[in-house]
């Protein structure tokens, strides 16, 4: 009788649960629902570029048409000219939201059509195609007179260029370095009196969007201190692979230097040049030599050091160049016994000018499980004589035990502030130069666990004192990220790399590849004007060559 009940009062409640008829979810805020189109190369040499997305904004959902706008070459620069025959699509929808057939490989050159379905349940046909636009960019991008020997300071926003000298100005010729595609009049290559204000006229690609440049001798005003905020802007980034042929492999060591407007990239094995302000890769430096995976670096002075990686007891060499197109010479040799170290080699920075008073800092390292490893090999310069090495070792610090380790000192004061980052310590640590104890560290950043930091530079710019760092991919799901600090006090010298009050500045994030041999390097280099400041950073692992550019004109 029991069991009657229950099967009698179940049938009773889903009587009742028929008779009422359910309500119709519908959300209490309906928004556009779709907001982007992107399209990418679906075949190829650039499909797999992550730079190549071209995405519409849809700022008016009742049009029917989205246009994606795709640029007539690419990479900008080159003259590979794009075929929209063949993309593939993406877009970004809110929640619930649909398109109907679903997005894969269209071609641009037709009318594609489209069903777009809100969350509410309405619908709305697109179409969507594509143009091929030539690029409408009109900056000049570098200038330098002839006679004398001279570049100018660029203002974009002022579309001015000065020139700073106390020499007298006369009849001199040009290089202007224009944007890709564009063209300028007058031509600057004829000799004009710049003693006067000259101005030149640059047209973009697209044959309309023009802009006047002004270049007059003037000294523009500097704000008090440091690089302006907002200044900073990405010249370039580039994955290595896709936009120059070159791999990474076990063996290679991936570092930097820079010479005027050259930034070299070296992978160990040889060292290739590139255009500083458009990242054009010109060739191989005049000399390019296998350095057994060592390292590459610059001072600030226009002089670029190599070296070899030595075990204990080899000779251990670093060579010397001031130009891409003259072959580095032996600068100093000596065989590699002091110090407790194994290896050294695979990281080399400076401070300084190394023809006057500089800073030389070699990492070494060791194999142990746990680290406990924390030395260097320093050399100082005085008036251009270069001193003994010196075997130096840390206390207080994150100990290393691979090659992954930059020890950069703050200025050419070998008793002031020195910073060291290693793997798998991830940290900044700013190190007293008279004790060599560390006194302060920024810890590794929110999700910075997984990265490697084994690359930073210091700085003197306009009154301000920075220190910069990289944390690279160790892992697929590293993060990969740059961070700059003000250093001139260490009063805020606190907290985590991304969250410390001395933070002035943190890179994007340029993540091409995936883990084959971790190694990285970032410079920072001051133009001889004291105008701009470059930092260059690359990462092995995850191919990237990226270029960032900041100034102190006071604006």
């Amino acid at each position: 009788m029991k069991k009657i009940n229950i099967i009698y009062i179940a049938a009773l409640l889903g009587i009742l649960g028929g008779c009422h008829k359910p309500q119709e979810l519908v959300p209490s805020e309906v928004r556009q629902g779709i907001n982007s189109i992107t399209a990418s190369f679906a075949a190829g040499e650039y499909k797999l570029d992550q730079n190549a997305k071209f995405t519409a904004q849809i700022t008016d959902p009742s049009s029917e048409e989205i246009m994606v706008a795709v640029p007539w070459y690419y990479p900008e620069e080159s003259t590979n000219e794009t075929d929209i025959t063949s993309m593939r699509m993406s877009a970004n929808l809110d929640d619930n939201c649909f398109i109907e057939p679903g997005l894969s490989i269209m071609d641009l050159t037709k009318k594609n059509y489209v069903t777009f379905r809100n969350a509410d349940g309405t619908t709305k046909k697109y179409y969507i195609t594509g143009e091929r636009r030539k690029s409408n960019k009109c900056e000049i991008l570098n200038f330098s007179l002839a006679n004398p020997s001279l570049n100018g300071v660029i203002d974009k926003d002022a579309k001015t260029i000065s020139l700073i000298t106390i020499d007298e100005l006369g009849t001199s010729a040009a290089a202007i370095q224009v944007s890709a595609h564009a063209t300028i009049t007058p031509d600057p290559s004829v000799p004009r009196d710049y003693s006067q204000p000259v101005t030149f006229t640059v047209t973009a690609h697209d044959g309309v969007t023009k802009a006047t440049y002004t270049v007059q001798k003037t000294i523009p005003a500097k704000i008090n201190y440091g690089f302006r905020t907002g200044s900073q802007v990405e010249l370039w980034a580039k994955d290595f692979n896709v936009a120059y042929g070159i791999t990474n492999a076990s063996g290679k060591n991936f570092t930097l230097a820079a010479l005027g407007n050259y930034v070299i990239l070296s992978t160990g094995l040889d060292q290739t040049y590139f255009n500083g302000t458009t990242g054009e890769k010109i060739g191989l430096i005049e000399g390019s030599m296998a350095l057994s995976g060592g390292a590459i670096t610059s001072d600030k002075a226009g002089n670029m050091l190599l070296c070899n990686v030595a075990a204990k007891n080899a000779v251990f060499k670093i060579w010397k160049t001031n130009s891409v197109t003259k072959a580095p010479e032996e600068f100093i040799t000596f065989t590699y016994n002091i110090g407790t170290g194994a290896k050294m080699g695979a990281k080399i920075s400076v401070q300084g000018d190394v023809n006057d008073d500089a800073i030389i800092t070699v990492p070494t390292w060791a194999w142990a499980s746990p680290a406990n490893h924390s030395e260097f090999i320093r050399w100082v310069i005085t008036d251009g004589v270069v001193g003994a090495p010196e075997a130096i070792k840390i206390t207080n610090i994150s100990m290393w035990n691979g090659a992954n380790v930059d020890v950069v000192y703050s200025t050419v004061n070998k008793n002031e502030n020195f910073f060291v980052t290693s793997y798998s310590g991830n940290r900044l640590t700013a190190v007293n130069g008279t004790t060599n104890a560390g006194i302060s560290y920024l810890a590794t950043s929110t999700w910075g666990a997984n990265s490697n930091f084994n690359a930073a530079d210091a700085v003197e710019f306009n009154k301000a004192k920075y220190v910069a760092v990289y944390g690279g991919m160790h892992f697929t799901y590293s993060q990969c990220l740059g961070y700059m600090f003000d250093i001139t006090s260490l009063g805020q010298f606190t907290g985590k790399l991304d969250d410390s009050p001395s933070r002035v500045f943190t890179t994007n994030e340029r993540k091409y590849g995936t883990p084959v041999t971790a190694s990285s390097d970032l410079i920072l280099v001051p133009s001889p004007d004291g105008y701009k400041l470059r930092l260059y950073y690359t990462d092995g692992n995850a191919r990237s060559l990226v270029a960032w550019e900041f100034d102190c004109i006071d604006k």
